[in-house]
């Protein structure tokens, strides 16, 4: 595959108006979609994010804050 190619192909999702992250999420739910039961449950306790972040004010950082994006899902 050429380097010209490779350009041509990413180009479907900037004209669909997406950024790569959102274009790499709809192809992950799709491929999820598509799974059968057993592997479907298993990717299901994939999904999901757990970071940690600071918020900060003033120059300075409050106190850590920890996400769980599973369970805002629930």
């Amino acid at each position: 595959m050429s380097s010209t190619a490779a350009a041509n192909a990413s180009a479907y999702w900037r004209i669909a108006g997406m950024s790569y992250l959102r274009y790499s999420g709809l192809c992950a739910d799709m491929v999820r979609a598509a799974l059968k039961e057993a592997p479907k449950a298993k990717a299901a306790t994939r999904e999901g994010a757990y970071f940690k972040y600071t918020p900060w004010a003033d120059g300075v950082a409050g106190t850590p804050v920890i996400v769980d994006t599973k369970a805002a899902l629930k």
